[in-house]
């Protein structure tokens, strides 16, 4: 009978270590999941600051290139008004010259 009853108790040791085993094997598994996860999070927020970077380089040399942009058509309607100028007094030097 004690043979019996040990043998029994065997059984349950087997299946709590089974369960404790079970128990570890899952504990393994999500600490290797959160691992994966969080490496994935760390790349993303590196992308995150790399794009962040690359949008706010962009957005200044969009306004530098409006700023020049700018100058330059301000300086072409200089240049066209003038040249319209000297445009006129080539013809009124013209005129004054048939004149003559």
């Amino acid at each position: 009978m004690y043979m019996q009853n040990s043998s029994r108790g065997g059984n349950a040791d087997d299946e709590n270590s089974a369960d404790v085993a079970a128990k570890e094997s899952q504990k393994r598994r999500v600490q290797m999941e959160l691992l994966i996860l969080d490496s994935d999070k760390r790349k993303l927020a590196n992308e995150k600051s790399v794009l962040e970077a690359e949008i706010r380089k962009l957005r200044q040399d969009g306004e530098r290139i409006t700023l020049i942009t700018n100058s330059k058509k301000a300086r072409y309607d200089v240049v066209v008004r003038e040249s319209s100028e000297k445009e006129e007094e080539l013809k009124r030097l013209k005129k004054k010259l048939n004149t003559l």
